[in-house]
């Protein structure tokens, strides 16, 4: 198995590595190959264990992605800091919330697709959520599946109002299964604007907007 990146016409080797196909299989360690086998057993007819058997298999709709940089703001109203990095293809967080988020707190997500090699991005979804309802909510959506995930990756509360204190998000990934299936391949950027009160106008209070850069590729 190997990854390489493109540079113009050229192709330049990241890394290559020999795996076990079958020790990834029953393995219980988590690491990259065996998320790249877990995710893709939403999205075919994989066999979970070996020998794998002769007969038909598939892969249909299965999406890759590379969570290339991000940045973010906040405000000081809010946090007294909110670090934000990426590592290997993963989101970290690192917070210290000096006022407690409370209900009525929403978040506005936009994911936007790179036109071409330029900087414009064009608005493919974009939604407004209340984001202590998605907490609370019983029934599962995108917004719910994301943090779901995240509560295996931080110390985030399971309910509102957010308390002041010190949260963190570790090495948190985007798998397959969270990301809307309309979605094409290409470069993205996710806007995510959190506020209390109407958005863009006098009575919007801004909390935090972090924005994603990442590479969505199909199978």
């Amino acid at each position: 198995m190997y990854f390489q990146t493109h540079l113009c016409e050229l192709s330049m080797r990241l890394f290559e590595h020999d795996i076990d196909y079958c020790v990834v299989l029953k393995g219980s360690q988590d690491t990259i190959y065996r998320r790249l086998f877990i995710s893709t057993l939403r999205f075919g007819n994989f066999s979970r264990t070996c020998p794998i058997k002769s007969g038909y298999y598939y892969l249909h709709g299965w999406k890759i992605v590379i969570i290339q940089a991000g940045e973010s703001k906040y405000s000081h109203n809010y946090f007294e800091n909110f670090n934000m990095s990426i590592i290997n293809n993963t989101l970290n967080l690192d917070m210290m919330i000096r006022k407690p988020l409370t209900h009525g707190l929403k978040m506005r997500v936009d994911f936007s697709i790179s036109l071409g090699k330029s900087k414009h991005y064009q608005s493919v979804f974009a939604n407004i959520v209340d984001v202590c309802g998605v907490v609370s909510a019983i029934h599962n959506n995108i917004f719910k599946t994301w943090f779901q995930s995240m509560l295996e990756h931080g110390n985030f509360m399971y309910n509102c109002p957010v308390t002041e204190g010190h949260y963190f998000l570790r090495n948190w990934r985007m798998e397959a299964h969270m990301v809307p299936q309309y979605l094409y391949a290409g470069d993205y950027r996710v806007n995510c604007h959190m506020f209390f009160g109407k958005l863009k106008t006098k009575h919007e209070d801004f909390v935090v907007e972090m924005k994603i850069f990442a590479l969505l590729k199909s199978s």
